[in-house]
C-alpha cells in the first residue's frame, strides 16, 4: 500500500458535554509512529475510541487503508485500540489470550501454534505460553496485551497512554517491547499521552493538541527545539521565555542581542529556548549569579538569574556551581525562536 494507513479530515469528536476536539487533519504513514499530546481532558482518548469505532464522530471523515470507515462497527475497520490497563482474559493461559483474535477468525491451528509461538518469543515470554494472567508481573502483562494486539495484524494500532501509571523499569521493558514489536509486524501506531519523555522516545512524530486542535505536529527535535507558538513552548513546559524587543534586525533582551529573520515584525518580542540552549562556560558573554539547583537521573538543572530572570541551565552533575557564585553563560543562537508580542500572548 503506497497511501497513508490513516487519515482523518476534518474529525470532530465531543469530550462529555464539551466541544473536545474539531476540524482535525492527520494523515499516518505505514510503519510510522505518531504520538499525541494533550492535557487531560483534551480529548485524546476519545480520539482513539472514534478512530476505532468505539465512539462517535461527530463531523468528519477516518479513512484506513484507504477505506472510508467511519460509519463501519470497530470489527471491520482493521485498527485495534490497547487500553492503558491490559485487559487480558483471565481463564485463557498466555498463549490463548495472544491466540483470541485468530480464534476468532478461525485460522487454522497450525497457523495459530506458529503465530503465537513467534509473537510470544518477540515479547520474551515463550515460557509463560501455559501460565494465567493473574501469575504475570505488570510488565508481563502489557507484553501479553501488545502480542494479543499484533496477532489481530491490524493495519492501525491504537495506544491509549500505554506507560501510564508504570513504575521506571517496568516503563522502560514495556516501551522496549513496543518499539521491537512495532519494528517486526511494521503497523502504523498513534500513540495518546501526557509525557514528553515518552512522546520523544516512541514517536516519528509529535502532535500537540491544544485549544480543541493540532497546534503542532512535528519531528520530536523540531518540536521540542522549535515550537511554533509560545501556546506550544509553554504546554512542552519549554524552561526559559525571555521578554525583549526587535528593532532593525536585532532582538534585546537580558540575554544580549540576536538577529532576527528578515521581514520580523519591529516592537515587543519573547525568545524561547531549552535549558540544554545554554552552557556554563568560563568565556560567556551572558553574566549570572546561581540561585540553585535540581537534580534528576538524567538531568541537572542550574537556575541561574540573568537581569532579573530566573533561567534554566543544563549543566554536568559534577560541575555545578556553589549558590550565589557569579557565572557566566553562552547560548547557542540555533536553538533560539522568537515570536512576536509579549509573554501573555
Amino acid at each position: 500500500m503506497t497511501g497513508p494507513a490513516l487519515r482523518l479530515t476534518g474529525v470532530a469528536v465531543r469530550f462529555g458535554q464539551t466541544p473536545g476536539l474539531h476540524g482535525l487533519d492527520l494523515s499516518v504513514a505505514p510503519g510510522e509512529r505518531v504520538v499525541l499530546l494533550g492535557a487531560s481532558g483534551s480529548g485524546k482518548t476519545t480520539l482513539l475510541r472514534a478512530i476505532a469505532g468505539l465512539a462517535p464522530v461527530a463531523a468528519g471523515e477516518i479513512e484506513i487503508g484507504g477505506r472510508e470507515v467511519t460509519g463501519l462497527p470497530a470489527e471491520s475497520r482493521d485498527a485495534v485500540y490497547l487500553h492503558q490497563t491490559p485487559l487480558l482474559f483471565p481463564h485463557l493461559s498466555v498463549f490463548e489470550n495472544v491466540a483470541f483474535p485468530l480464534r476468532i477468525r478461525r485460522t487454522q491451528e497450525l497457523r495459530v501454534h506458529e503465530a503465537v509461538t513467534r509473537l510470544l518469543g518477540s515479547v520474551r515470554l515463550g515460557e509463560f505460553a501455559d501460565r494465567r494472567p493473574h501469575t504475570l508481573s505488570g510488565g508481563q502483562r502489557h507484553r501479553v496485551a501488545l502480542a494479543r494486539a499484533m496477532a489481530a495484524s491490524p493495519r492501525v494500532l491504537l495506544l491509549d497512554e500505554p506507560l501510564a501509571g508504570l513504575d521506571p523499569a517496568l516503563r522502560d521493558e514495556v516501551r522496549v517491547t513496543l518499539l521491537s514489536l512495532q519494528a517486526e509486524y511494521r503497523p502504523a501506531l498513534v500513540i495518546v499521552t501526557h509525557d514528553l519523555d515518552d512522546a520523544a522516545i516512541l514517536g516519528d512524530r509529535v502532535g500537540v493538541l491544544l485549544d480543541g486542535g493540532l497546534a503542532q505536529l512535528d519531528t520530536p527535535e523540531r518540536l521540542f527545539h522549535h515550537p511554533v507558538s509560545l501556546a506550544v513552548a509553554r504546554f512542552l513546559g519549554i524552561a526559559n521565555i525571555v521578554p525583549g524587543s526587535v528593532t532593525g534586525d536585532r532582538f534585546s533582551s537580558a540575554v544580549g542581542c540576536l538577529a532576527v529573520p528578515a521581514g520580523f515584525t519591529p516592537g515587543p518580542a519573547v525568545a524561547v529556548f531549552g535549558a540544554d540552549a545554554l552552557q556554563l562556560t568560563p568565556d560567556g558573554p551572558i553574566i549570572g549569579s546561581v540561585r540553585d539547583c535540581r537534580y534528576a537521573v538524567d538531568r541537572t538543572v542550574v537556575r541561574v538569574e540573568v537581569g532579573g530572570l530566573l533561567l534554566e541551565v543544563g549543566a554536568q552533575a559534577d560541575q555545578v556551581p556553589a549558590r550565589d557564585s557569579q557565572v557566566t553563560l553562552r547560548l547557542e543562537l540555533g536553538r533560539v525562536t522568537l515570536f512576536p508580542g509579549g509573554t501573555d500572548v
